[in-house]
C-alpha cells in the first residue's frame, strides 16, 4: 500500500488530497497547524506550527513505528498577509515567510528520511509573476523563494523526484485574505488533488505548470 505524508492537510488542497488518496487505497499520514480539521479519512494525524520548527522536527519519530517509507510527500501549507510594505510589520513578514518557505524546508529536511527510494516530494508554488501586485510583497516573495529551493532538493537527492507545482487561482479560503475576488476560471481543490496524484503516477518531475 502507497503512503503519503500531507503537510498542510486542513487546508483545501491538502485536504482535498487526504480524501483523495485515501479513495485510491493509500495509507495517509496528515499534519496541520489545525489537527481537527484534518479529513477523518487520514490514518494518522498530527499538529505542525512553521514557525515552531520543534512541532515539525519531532513528527519523523511518531511515524517511524507505523510507516513502511514514503511515496508521496507534499507540502501544502501557507498562507499570507494583505498590506503594503510600508505598513507590513516583522511579524506579518515572517508568519508569511514561516508558513510557506521555512515550513517547506523544515517539512522536507524531516521528510526525506523517511523517503522511500523513488519517492516523490511536491511543493505547491505559484506563477509568481501573477503576484506582483500592491499588498502582495511577502506572498510573492516567499513564493519565489520555493524554486530555488525544490531545484536544489532535486539535485542533491538523484534517487527522489522533485516537483514544483504551479496551480494558478485555487478556491481555497487564500482569497479572504487578498484585496481581491476569487477569478472565475479557479479550479477547485480536487482537481489540484488530481494533478498531483496524476504527476506522481507519471513518475515525471521538475515544474508542473497548471
Amino acid at each position: 500500500m502507497p503512503e503519503a505524508l500531507i503537510w498542510g492537510a486542513s487546508g483545501g488542497i491538502g485536504s482535498a488530497l487526504v480524501t483523495l488518496l485515501k479513495s485510491r487505497g493509500w495509507r495517509v499520514f496528515a499534519a496541520a497547524r489545525d489537527e481537527a480539521r484534518i479529513p477523518p479519512e487520514a490514518d494518522f494525524t498530527c499538529r505542525f506550527d512553521a514557525g515552531q520548527p520543534h512541532t515539525i522536527d519531532s513528527i519523523p519519530a511518531m511515524l517511524a513505528g507505523d510507516s513502511d517509507g514514503i511515496d508521496l510527500m507534499v507540502y501544502a501549507a501557507g498562507t499570507t498577509v494583505s498590506a503594503t510594505v510600508e505598513k507590513l510589520t516583522p511579524a506579518d513578514w515572517a508568519q508569511v515567510f514561516d508558513s510557506n518557505v521555512t515550513g517547506a524546508y523544515l517539512a522536507a529536511r524531516a521528510s526525506l528520511p523517511l523517503m522511500k527510494p523513488g519517492g516523490h516530494l511536491v511543493f505547491i508554488g505559484a506563477y509568481v509573476e501573477h503576484l506582483i501586485l500592491p499588498k502582495l510583497a511577502a506572498y510573492a516573495a516567499a513564493k519565489a523563494a520555493l524554486a530555488p529551493l525544490a531545484a536544489v532538493l532535486q539535485k542533491e537527492n538523484r534517487k527522489l523526484k522533485v516537483t514544483l507545482l504551479r496551480p494558478g487561482p485555487v478556491d481555497t479560503p487564500f482569497w479572504a485574505n487578498v484585496p481581491f475576488s476569487l477569478p472565475k476560471d479557479a479550479r477547485p481543490p480536487s482537481a489540484i488533488a488530481e494533478a498531483i496524484l496524476a504527476r506522481y503516477e507519471s513518475g515525471e518531475s521538475g515544474d508542473l505548470n497548471l
